[in-house]
This record gives structure tokens, sequence and C-alpha cells, in this order.
């Protein structure tokens, strides 16, 4: 957030509020992505899809949901998740928090952008 700011520090040209609009659309594709995965049981698809939203999310400054992405990179295997019906708890632990934390930024996000 700080580059940013540096870029517009008055704010007058909305820099950082498209970014955190752009961000924003961006996470139900998310969602649907994961649970797309998970049905699937594609471990390797999930850790990808934490892969590519904790750096976007730790730069714009949502900690919780960056850490949650780590968790998944660092204990989900690139083996198979076993599909819906038969899951693996601790798996279904961390794809939950995952869900849990971008529902939460989300509603973060829309009470931040509100005119």
């Amino acid at each position: 957030m700080s580059v940013l700011s540096e870029l517009d520090p008055s704010g007058v040209n909305g820099i950082i509020s498209e970014v955190l609009i752009l961000f924003q659309a961006s996470l139900d594709p998310v969602l649907e992505r994961l649970e797309h995965c998970r049905s699937a049981g594609a471990a390797a698809d999930i850790r990808f899809e934490a892969h590519r939203l904790k750096s976007a999310a730790a730069q714009l400054g949502a900690l919780r949901l960056a850490s949650a992405c780590a968790e998944i990179m660092k204990n989900l295997s690139a083996e198979a998740v076993a599909p819906t019906g038969s899951r693996d708890t601790a798996v279904e632990l961390l794809v939950d928090r995952l869900v849990a934390e971008i529902v939460r930024v989300q509603r973060q996000l829309r009470r931040l952008l509100q005119p």
C-alpha cells in the first residue's frame, strides 16, 4: 500500500480505491474456484489459488488472509485431496479458514468502499 500511496499521495486520483475495487472483484471468482477444487479433490489447484492470492492480500494489508494462504501452501501437499464425501478433516479446516478469511475481507472492503 505504501507504493500506491506514493503514486497518489493526496488520493485525488483514487488509485488506492481502484486497486481495492479490483481486488474485491477478484475474490468471488477465487471462492468459486476454491469450492470447485475442493469438490474435485484438486489439492494442487487449491495451493495454486492460495499462492495467487497470498501476495496481493499481503500487499493490500489483508494479513490474516495472506496468513491463511500461506498455511494452505505450507500444509497442503500437491497430492489429491479426498473428493467431497470422504474429506480429510485437516484439509477441510485449512480451506474453511481460507474461505472464511476471504468472506471477512469482502465484508471489510464493502464497508470501506461505501460511498
